[in-house]
């Protein structure tokens, strides 16, 4: 058995540079390029809402992982004993961009915004045990062949610094200090444009949040090399980017937040500027009304997004593109005071990642938001432990830093949520039931004696074309508006009360302003969606007379009947649970594709990405269509088999689906003059397959009627 390399190496490390340092607080940048601060993460206190009910069960699911899985394959890769149940499976098992040191940050942020002791003891743990398994050389990876070192490294900093910030364990900075040595002396420099295998240009911003919180250079130093100049660039220059190259959509957004670290290490404007034209960029060019991004995980033009929408079920990778929004709309509203960036963090804590479906215990989570707009639904992906199980704890532990901000000059409210904090003199409870209700009231309590005015600032959301009414003990007041604050600044007396009603109704959002489809429908922040029926009608999307179409339903807020669909309702996008059918962006030129809710599956079938697949030997699926014909699209991949075809229970011919090329393809098989009558296309697991092919998959993304 190996003895701990960790008791070793650490002998030799210089920790004066971290002994004197007090624990550092959640904001690890210097305070003097913050025009706004957040709060501490225990400083604010979420209270009975949505968020608070997700936060909680976050909670519970990363608390109820058993530490000795979790620790099992470094065990095995150290030659020490695992004790451990059984294997986690899925990505982390299969060591795909290994989200351990999401872990450490997820699980110690939750702590932070908690105080579950549970929760502390629990990350410690797996911190210290971790370290154990740490080679001679500093090599600390899941196993001897990391997948993707550059990405996995980054998240492990992530892990560390804020165990460290958020916990207090000093032990940590130890073993980020032995993880570095290795990393400088080790990691593939080659920072190819565009490369997506690694992501490696997300890593400057928490190496900078290492150098921040130890002052040890060698952070600084790292960090620089691989500051991803090409492309931010591109937005300093105030360009667009050429999406006919390839642009991992989330890595593309997360690494701005290494660009707006940078600014803070070094106080350079052009690294605001970065980001800032970055932000404009994503709003004007690659964002659907939710606020999601990157179809099939990529940044597109227009009109291919327009194309994309309509052929894909993987609309937006809803965690991981939530967790890289939170921190860079952070980022801006701390550097530039302005309440605009607030924007896109409330659409994500609506229809985003607050609009998320539970995760399973075996680590199965909702990866990809659905905007097809034919059918869309929510559903867990059929593989455990991806990288959204790394920043989903992450992200929802960032709620309660993303509510209020302060500096020297007052208190500021980002989102409307039940919420209480404490600043100054002054403490708040904010009572609501927005987005159900167009109010929020908020009650003042003053400690003591009031010492002079004091200012406190509400966002004023985009959304709202008007502005919104402010009263103060029952009576509208007028508002300073600045830098998208109302501003309400008076001596303070405790038991004051503040209310906003938004002027809230609903609207149509068009994904191209030129076109007049695709087309949502929102309310306020909220992306609405109708259920799912045969057929597809679309007149109602008009806003000459969209309220005219809509008529309240009693006693569900939110939900309307739809004018002349009996069978329709419109409801939030967030209300809709797991499997359920949903159209949230509405588009006639997909009238003929069949819905995935009249598909008759036998066997056992999953969802991965995009396509419903089987190879389970009584797999088939079934669908009743009226036309002249029906066009199948299947996916071929390199496990793909032989499949069947048949029309009205006559075999139409068997489709070898097998693909060659590492990846998905598309495969289309037409079948037209028929009869223009009803008629049945079942397609099957033959449980036959390529000589090539490591499998009988089939797998099938939709059906398509021809008239």
């Amino acid at each position: 058995m190996k003895e701990p390399a960790i008791k070793r190496i650490v002998m030799f490390i210089s920790i004066g540079c971290i002994t004197n340092i007090s624990i550092a607080q959640q904001q690890v940048f210097d305070r003097d390029k913050l025009l706004l601060e957040p709060f501490e993460y225990n400083e604010v206190k979420l209270q009975e809402s949505p968020l608070k009910k997700q936060f909680d069960e976050v909670v519970a699911d990363y608390l109820a992982i058993p530490n000795d899985d979790i620790l099992k394959g470094f065990r095995e890769r150290a030659g020490l004993p695992t004790n451990a149940a059984k294997d986690m499976g899925g990505w982390y098992t299969n060591d795909v961009f290994h989200v351990f040191g999401q872990f450490l940050s997820g699980m110690s942020r939750l702590y932070a915004v908690s105080g579950n002791e549970a929760m502390k003891t629990k990350v410690n743990t797996l911190v210290d045990e971790w370290a154990k398994t740490i080679d001679k050389d500093g090599y600390f990876f899941y196993s001897k062949k990391p997948n993707a070192p550059q990405y996995v490294y980054e998240k492990m900093i992530g892990g560390l610094v804020d165990n460290y910030v958020f916990t207090g364990n000093k032990e940590s900075l130890k073993y980020l200090s032995v993880i570095t040595d290795w990393a400088i002396k080790n990691l593939n420099r080659d920072r190819l444009y565009g490369q997506t295998a690694s992501e490696w240009y997300t890593l400057s911003e928490n190496l900078y949040r290492a150098y921040s919180v130890t002052k040890d250079k060698k952070y600084l130093d790292f960090g620089k090399i691989w500051e991803y100049h090409d492309y931010w660039n591109i937005y300093a220059r105030g360009e667009k980017v050429n999406t006919k190259v390839r642009h991992h959509a989330y890595s593309h957004l997360n690494t701005l937040s290494s660009a707006a670290a940078a600014y803070m290490v070094s106080g350079d404007e052009k690294y605001k500027t970065i980001i800032k034209n970055g932000y404009d960029y994503m709003q004007n060019e690659q964002c659907f009304a939710t606020g999601g991004y990157g179809p099939n995980e990529r940044f597109l033009a227009k009109e291919d997004l327009i194309n994309v929408l309509e052929n894909t079920h993987n609309s937006f990778e809803e965690q991981c593109g939530s967790w890289a929004i939170f921190k860079l709309s952070k980022y801006l509203m701390e550097v530039t005071g302005d309440a605009k960036y607030g924007d896109w963090i409330e659409k994500m804590t609506i229809n985003g990642i607050g609009a998320n479906i539970p995760m399973t215990k075996d680590g199965k989570v909702h990866y990809y938001a659905d905007y097809n707009p034919r059918q869309g639904t929510k559903y867990n992906y059929h593989l455990g432990w991806s990288c959204c199980t790394g920043t989903r704890p992450q992200a929802v532990a960032e709620y309660a830093d993303l509510v209020y901000f302060k500096n020297k000059n007052g208190l500021y409210v980002n989102l409307y949520t039940p919420s209480k904090v404490q600043w100054n003199n002054l403490s708040i409870n904010q009572q609501t039931k927005f987005p159900e209700s167009n109010e929020t009231e908020f009650s003042i309590g003053v400690k003591g004696s009031a010492s002079g005015s004091n200012t406190i600032s509400f966002r004023k959301p985009s959304w709202a074309k008007e502005m919104p009414v402010v009263m103060v003990n029952g009576k509208a007041i007028k508002t300073t508006f600045a830098n998208n604050w109302m501003q309400v600044k008076r001596n303070w007396k405790d038991g004051d009360k503040v209310k906003i009603v938004f002027p809230m109704n609903l609207y149509v959002d068009r994904l191209d302003d030129s076109k007049p489809f695709p087309a949502a429908i929102m309310y306020g922040p909220v992306a609405m969606a109708s259920n799912v029926i045969t057929e597809y009608p679309t007149e109602f999307v008009n806003e000459n007379n969209l309220a005219s179409n809509f008529t309240s339903i009693d006693n569900k807020p939110l939900n309307y009947h739809i004018k002349n669909h009996s069978q329709l309702t419109l409801r939030p996008y967030y209300q809709y649970a797991i499997n359920e059918p949903y159209v949230l962006y509405f588009d006639p030129a997909v009238k003929n594709v069949i819905p995935k809710k009249n598909w008759v599956l036998t066997g056992n079938w999953q969802r991965a990405k995009g396509p419903y697949f089987t190879n389970d030997k009584d797999g088939s699926v079934r669908a009743d269509f009226t036309g002249k014909g029906v066009m199948v699209y299947l996916s071929s991949f390199q496990n793909s088999g032989i499949v069947k075809v048949e029309i009205d229970g006559k075999e139409a011919e068997k489709v070898n689906t097998y693909n060659s090329k590492n990846g998905e393809a598309e495969l289309v098989k037409t079948y037209a003059n028929l009869i223009n009558a009803k008629h049945t296309i079942t397609v099957s697991v033959t449980g036959e397959k390529d000589p090539q092919s490591k499998n009988t998959f089939l797998n099938i993304t939709k059906f398509e009627v021809i008239e």
